[in-house]
């Protein structure tokens, strides 16, 4: 029996690591949760791009713009109320305006194109902007503006940059290196606190105790200063 539920988590512990594997290697769709993910879900995915949206069972007002310098051949309409949703595709243009709530939490359409080098897109919720709140491709980056465009090979480079480029890995790196006053400071009192652990458990009960302990401050420094570099390479 004991064998029998480690042969079963171990089989569990190997999906597990294929779908991390798979998320991080970029799938050219996107994950998220209708009713509990909130905002803009924007992705290409077999010659179509769609833009999907979500609210958290709240009453949320989206309306949009997208436009593009190409042509717009169709479109594909996805959970649409038609009473209460509005689309108005053109050839090189569309517009929409939809409601969600606690019973409708997610509406979108899909769209295909040609001849087309940006796609141009004008995202508003509750009549105003919230840019983490659109997400573009697997790794769900942000744009820096209201109005923002993209290229028609986007999605193809961001599944080409490293990993630590990517959401939300990105992120949590350049926080790291912005905030890197308070980076370095917690660093060398956590490397102060091991450094002193150590020296009552280990080192106390060798005979260069002072050389040991200098030995460790400076392996401390050292580290600080590593992790400065990698830090700055991978932010920059």
């Amino acid at each position: 029996m004991l064998n029998r539920n480690f042969k079963i988590n171990r089989v569990l512990a190997v999906a597990l690591l294929v779908a991390i594997i798979v998320i991080l290697t970029g799938c050219t769709g996107i994950f998220y949760v209708p009713g509990a993910s909130y905002g803009y879900y924007i992705w290409e995915e077999d010659d179509s791009i769609f833009v999907e949206w979500s609210a958290d069972r709240k009453e949320t007002e989206f309306e949009g713009i997208i436009s593009t310098d190409g042509e717009i051949t169709s479109h594909t309409l996805k959970e649409w109320e038609q009473d209460e949703d509005v689309i108005k595709a053109g050839e090189n243009i569309v517009s929409f305006s939809s409601t969600l709530d606690a019973e409708d939490y997610s509406d979108g359409f899909s769209f295909t194109l040609k001849d087309y080098s940006y796609l141009e897109f004008d995202l508003k919720m509750n009549d105003g902007y919230d840019l983490s709140r659109i997400n573009l491709g697997g790794f769900l980056e942000s744009p820096e503006e209201g109005t923002f465009r993209i290229e028609k090979d986007y999605f193809e480079q961001i599944e080409t940059k490293p990993w630590y480029q990517r959401r939300p890995f990105s992120e949590f790196f350049y926080k790291l290196f912005s905030n890197k006053y308070f980076t370095f400071l917690y660093l060398f009192i956590l490397g102060i606190i091991i450094i002193e652990i150590l020296r009552v458990t280990v080192i106390s009960r060798k005979k260069k105790k002072a050389l040991w302990i200098t030995l460790s401050y400076v392996l401390l420094v050292a580290v600080e200063v590593l992790i400065y570099f990698i830090l700055k390479f991978l932010v920059s």
